[in-house]
């Protein structure tokens, strides 16, 4: 039987978990070292979904089965160095991080042609503060797709392992898409994770108050800046489509806080390397400027110390 593998403690991957519970899909949970892991999901008020116990210990997963690691970036690391010797099967890997940078720390370990799927999603989810619940914030979807490493292959998405992998992940947590330009989905997402991240983490508000008029030239800048970055590396953005789609996030989970606001005020490691410390290692091999995202990361990285 084919079988869901999500490694790690966070809120999505509890919510992936509740899914596959709710909607009757095989699963397994591995928490990372020393954390509590949620045992329930509170998914529509009166609907609490009870997971099931995590696996002590990894194990040696078959080709049928699908990994997913809905984990920050600078987790992948550890998280698949300890998995890569139960993988010798190939099952498919599903990243699913905020940021970029996890592809390659994942071909790093696995190798370039390892079966390896991107996915981004805007399902909403929050733990709670002692970590053994979490709750069903906001209903969004997933986008999934293949990196762009293998041009010559054009039919990729109709090989049974990518078919496998987004059919058993549109039945956990739908709906599931396909997209032929992960890539670009992955940097429009990152787009808005690099202006609602870093504001409300530092103003310590909800993803709403990012709309108010004191943040508009902050909020221009930092799409500015993204989009020239975006273009050096063959990605063309407006600076008015990315402001927009902002701002249409802001609006929507205007009462939702980001997940590096929750970072901070629960005094954890924040993905803003992988965010717009991102940006600035590319505009940094370019040569180009990007002094709001530079303070960006300056800023929530001095939070923390």
């Amino acid at each position: 039987m084919t079988k869901l593998h999500i490694v790690g403690t966070g809120a999505i991957g509890t919510l992936l978990a509740a899914g596959a519970e709710k909607h009757g899909v095989a699963y397994a949970r591995y928490p990372k070292p020393h954390s509590t892991l949620p045992e329930t999901v509170n998914w529509s008020g009166t609907d609490i979904v009870s997971l099931l116990a995590p696996a002590a210990t990894p194990t040696c997963l078959s080709q049928d089965d699908v990994i997913v690691l809905p984990l920050k970036v600078y987790q992948l690391k550890n998280a698949l160095e300890t998995w890569s010797s139960y993988l010798e099967n190939r099952p498919p890997v599903v990243l699913l991080h905020n940021g970029l940078g996890g592809f390659e720390i994942a071909t790093s370990i696995l190798g370039e042609n390892y079966p390896i799927l991107l996915a981004t999603t805007s399902h909403g989810a929050l733990k709670a503060p002692n970590g053994k619940s979490a709750t069903y914030t906001g209903l969004g979807k997933t986008q999934i797709g293949l990196p762009h490493r293998s041009k010559a292959l054009k039919d990729e998405k109709h090989l049974p392992w990518v078919k496998q992998a987004t059919a058993l992940l549109d039945n956990a947590l739908p709906p599931v898409e396909f997209v032929d330009d992960i890539t670009r989905s992955l940097w429009q997402k990152l787009a808005i994770n690099c202006v609602i991240n870093p504001l409300t983490a530092l103003n310590n508000m909800p993803n709403g108050d990012v709309l108010l008029k004191e943040y508009d030239e902050i909020r221009h800048a930092l799409c500015r800046e993204f989009a020239i970055v975006a273009e050096q590396y063959g990605l063309v953005f407006s600076v008015q489509e990315l402001e927009k789609n902002v701002l249409s996030v802001a609006s929507l989970t205007a009462q939702n806080y980001s997940s590096m606001h929750q970072d901070i005020a629960m005094d954890r490691h924040t993905e803003i390397d992988a965010i717009n410390g991102y940006i600035v290692s590319l505009a940094n091999k370019k040569g180009i400027s990007v002094p709001t995202h530079a303070l960006m990361v300056d800023r929530v990285k001095g939070l923390v110390l």
